[in-house]
């Protein structure tokens, strides 16, 4: 589902249903989040009890962006994310950029609109903002430093998340 009228972001948060459907807001426009299929929980089950060892993970979390000078607002929700230290409380929901969030690629995803999302986490402020593909078995890393694409028996670590060190492949074990 799709939009053809921007919201603000009071606009988009006030509506009943946006958690229960899995609504993000997206440059102002509304997108419904597909539901996760086995292999996407899994996956990021896995990721989050990782991080979780290292700091705090939350499994879908709700991100929310005020708008900027040159684009709309966005709430959206990664797959998982992660804080070294000083997570949001219970109750809330992302108000400040997380050290990590990564994106899983859904069967009903393209390429390009993750990236977009991922475009839209390191402008936020995230340091490490991950694109994880389940068909191809690789993981890619955005930081500061540009991409790197990891799989196989690639190490995969980052400094935004101290501690946490495994190889690719054993992200996608079954």
């Amino acid at each position: 589902m799709t939009t053809r009228t921007r919201l603000t972001l009071d606009e988009f948060l006030a509506k009943p249903d946006i958690d229960e459907r899995r609504l993000e807001l997206i440059d102002g426009e509304i997108y419904e989040k597909m539901s996760p299929t086995w292999g996407l929980s899994r996956i990021a089950l896995r990721l989050g009890g990782w991080f979780a060892d290292i700091g705090f993970a939350g499994v879908e979390p709700r991100i929310v962006i005020q708008p900027g000078a040159d684009e709309g607002p966005y709430a959206p929700i990664p797959d998982v994310a992660f804080y070294r230290s000083d997570p949001p409380e219970d109750h809330e929901w992302l108000t400040r950029p997380p050290d990590v969030a990564v994106e899983i690629l859904s069967l009903n995803q393209s390429r390009r609109e993750v990236r977009g999302k991922i475009d839209v986490y390191r402008r936020f402020g995230v340091g490490s903002a991950w694109l994880v593909d389940l068909e191809l078995e690789l993981i890619e890393i955005y930081e500061s430093d540009g991409r790197r694409v990891l799989s196989g028996d690639d190490i995969v670590e980052t400094s935004y998340a101290p501690g946490l060190r495994f190889v690719a492949r054993d992200l996608f074990a079954r």
